[in-house]
Order: structure tokens, then C-alpha cells, then sequence
């Protein structure tokens, strides 16, 4: 044999390995961006940590469920969705762009780990109802003006998925998958078309929600794949830090999605205005303010007649921006729903206000001087009565 065989040989055997590496790179890879939710995106309207990088909340006028008081799976932090509401026909959804598009008749390996509260610091030891989270893979997002129920013809439903017991609050469920569309699009959610009431009767919950935790989310190709999108698609997606309708997009005229009059075909909505941006990221476009140094904090709700705070603990989540030196001026603003008459609601909204304004004071050691209220009754910004109990915080540096 001659003596340059050899060399070619090596190189040929290692250059097949290195193909072999490559194949299985690609066949392992996760088609979802930032699955375990590490990554934070900080909210250029508010200038706090908002959402996980790359995962868009299904409301356009608020985010909740990152903010998490129970251990996740891995890591620092979960998603927390109401998955069933006794008080609202209204779900909870998060969504994001998927790395690689899923294609047609190709087969994936889909994981993710949940949980479900048992109390208002510990995590049960039971596996959360299987029903209660879906995965629908679509092509278009899906953004509305508040909570919404979405209930897709075609979705994935884990129930008969296999269980694994994580020991620590936690289960891992994992199932395989066949898309019959090639979609682009990851909404995760309870998609189960039953009534809320329903569900809630029909299991006997006393509770008035039922919520799940998620964490570390995998949709896997079981096959090479081919594609050169992940590097774009992941930074146009971690490039959108405008996050909220009251400045994104402040008008239809300034909107950098493409708003379509009509849903899609294939599911049903409760809302008064759904947009679907392309699929295609946009990077953020900053909106001129009056008032740049302003921060609101939304999502602080109280319960029906009361004006002690429903979830205490969501002061304590923005210690940080309470704390920070320079503070000149805070104001306070206190909300009610629209059940009975507009001069009783103006003394509760006050009321609210002016509770708020004491837990400034005391928890964070504002001075009281520094402190306005003001309450304005009835509000229907948002399309749940729970929604529109709350206080709205401004600061002023």
C-alpha cells in the first residue's frame, strides 16, 4: 500500500467522526430559546426585570407569573400560570419563537418540568394534572389587551405522557411528537376546552384557582436537522425590551407588528383585540416620554370590597427600585372595579391608595412627605374585575 494511503484514510475516518458530531450536535439540539427562564428581560418601559428573555406573555397590558416564591426546578426562576380560574373564564399563557422551525411528519422529543403549589411557600408532592398544561405550535403570535382563553382545534396534550418524581416539588413529563403543519410559534398553557367552572366543579377544587409551574422546557428533533436560524432568531428575540401596550405600540400608527383583523382559523378567543406580529422579531423602537425617569408597577390587585393587598409579597419583588437613592416624589394611585356606586368606590380606591402608601413608608423607608395618593374610583382599563382592583405606583427620581 502506498505510503500516502494511510494519511488519507486518517483523514477520512476523521472527517466522517467529525460529521457523526456534527449530526448528533444538530439532532440534539433545543428548538427553544432560553428553556429554562434564567435569561431576564428588562422591561424598557418600567426599567425592571419583566419577563424571561425571549418569551412574550399572551397580554400585552401586564406580566405575571415570574416573579416566583417557590425553589424551581433547576436554577433561579419558573413560570407560574393560572391554569383554572372559579373567579374569571380567563387563562394564562406564555409564548416564544422557536429556534428552528418544527417541520411536518418529522418526530421531536418534548420535555418539561412542572410543579403546583400546596401551599403559599411549599409545592406539592402530587404530579399537577397532566390536563392542565398544553403545548400549541402554531405560526403567528398571539397578543391580546389582557387575560384571554385560548382553544385551539389541534393542540398537545400531555395527558398519557411519561412521569418522572424529581423528589423536590417536581415532576419531569416527556412525550413524543409528530406536527402535522410545520409551525414557528410555542404557546404553553391549559388549552383544554372545557369551562373553567367546570373543571374547577368537576374536580371539587376549593381553591380559587388551580396554578402550574414550569421550568426547563425541551423540544427536541429526533432526526438531523438542518438549520442556520437559531443565532438570528435568538438575538432578534432577546432584542425586544418593550413589552407592555401602554407604550408598545402607544398608537396603531407607530405599531411595529402587522395587525390582522381577523384570528386564525383554528381557535377561539375571549378578548376585545387580538394582534398577531409576523414571525419574524422586530427590534424595540424607544418612545419618546415626558417623564423618562417615571417607573410603574402594575399588578398590585386587591381583593373584591377590600383595600389590604391581595399579594403582599409584591412589594418586596421591586426592593430594589424602592431603595434606590434620589427618590423626589412617589405617587400612589388606588383603583376599583365597577360594583357599586362611583362615590363608594372613590373611598375605596383612596383607601387603597392611601394602605399602599403606608407599606412604602414602613417596608421601604420612604419618607411619608415624599408620598401623594390619590384615588379614581371605578376603572375599566382591563377586561376582569380583578384586573382593575389594583394600585399603580409611580416614582420619581
Amino acid at each position: 500500500m502506498s505510503p500516502i494511503c494511510n494519511p488519507i484514510l486518517r483523514h477520512i475516518a476523521c472527517l466522517a467522526l467529525l460529521l457523526t458530531l456534527l449530526s448528533h450536535r444538530v439532532q440534539s439540539q433545543n428548538l427553544v430559546p432560553n428553556p429554562s427562564f434564567e435569561d431576564v428581560n428588562m422591561c424598557a418601559e418600567y426599567g425592571q426585570p419583566c419577563s424571561p428573555s425571549a418569551w412574550f406573555y399572551l397580554s400585552r397590558k401586564l406580566t405575571t407569573g415570574y416573579f416566583p416564591r417557590y425553589p424551581s426546578a433547576t436554577g433561579a426562576r419558573h413560570l407560574q400560570m393560572v391554569a383554572v380560574s372559579r373567579q374569571t373564564a380567563n387563562r394564562q399563557y406564555w409564548e416564544t419563537m422557536l429556534l428552528c422551525p418544527l417541520k411536518a411528519g418529522e418526530r421531536y422529543s418534548i420535555s418539561l418540568k412542572i410543579a403546583s403549589p400546596e401551599t403559599q411557600t411549599t409545592l406539592s408532592k402530587h404530579c399537577p394534572n397532566l390536563r392542565d398544561i398544553g403545548f400549541w405550535f402554531t405560526d403567528r403570535f398571539v397578543f391580546v389587551q389582557g387575560d384571554s382563553l385560548l382553544q385551539p382545534r389541534s393542540f398537545l396534550s400531555f395527558t398519557g405522557a411519561s412521569t418522572n418524581d424529581l423528589k423536590n416539588g417536581w415532576f419531569e413529563i416527556k412525550k413524543e411528537f409528530v406536527p402535522t403543519t410545520n409551525s414557528t410559534i410555542l404557546i404553553i398553557g391549559n388549552f383544554i376546552r372545557m369551562a373553567n367552572i367546570d373543571i374547577m366543579d368537576q374536580r371539587g377544587a376549593t381553591t380559587p384557582t388551580i396554578d402550574i409551574l414550569v421550568d426547563d422546557i425541551a423540544v427536541i428533533p429526533l432526526k438531523t436537522y438542518s438549520c442556520n436560524t437559531e443565532k438570528k432568531i435568538k438575538d432578534s428575540l432577546y432584542a425586544i425590551t418593550w413589552r407592555h401596550s401602554e407604550h408598545w405600540p402607544p398608537t396603531a400608527e407607530e405599531d411595529t407588528f402587522p395587525r390582522r383583523s381577523n384570528p386564525v382559523d383554528d381557535t377561539l378567543h375571549r378578548t376585545d383585540k387580538a394582534e398577531y406580529p409576523d414571525t419574524t422579531a422586530h427590534s424595540p423602537q424607544p418612545m419618546p416620554t415626558s417623564q423618562p425617569d417615571t417607573i410603574i408597577l402594575h399588578n398590585i390587585q386587591f381583593d373584591f370590597d377590600k383595600y389590604l393587598i391581595q399579594n403582599p409579597d409584591t412589594l418586596q419583588r421591586y426592593s430594589t427600585l424602592l431603595t434606590r437613592p434620589g427618590i423626589r416624589k412617589v405617587q400612589v394611585v388606588g383603583f376599583t372595579d365597577d360594583v357599586g356606586s362611583p362615590a363608594y368606590n372613590l373611598d375605596l380606591s383612596q383607601k387603597r391608595a392611601q394602605e399602599v402608601a403606608r407599606l412604602l413608608s414602613s417596608k421601604f423607608n420612604i419618607n411619608p412627605a415624599l408620598i401623594e395618593t390619590e384615588g379614581k374610583g371605578i376603572s375599566k382599563d382591563y377586561p376582569t374585575r380583578e384586573l382593575n382592583r389594583r394600585v399603580e405606583i409611580y416614582i420619581f427620581h
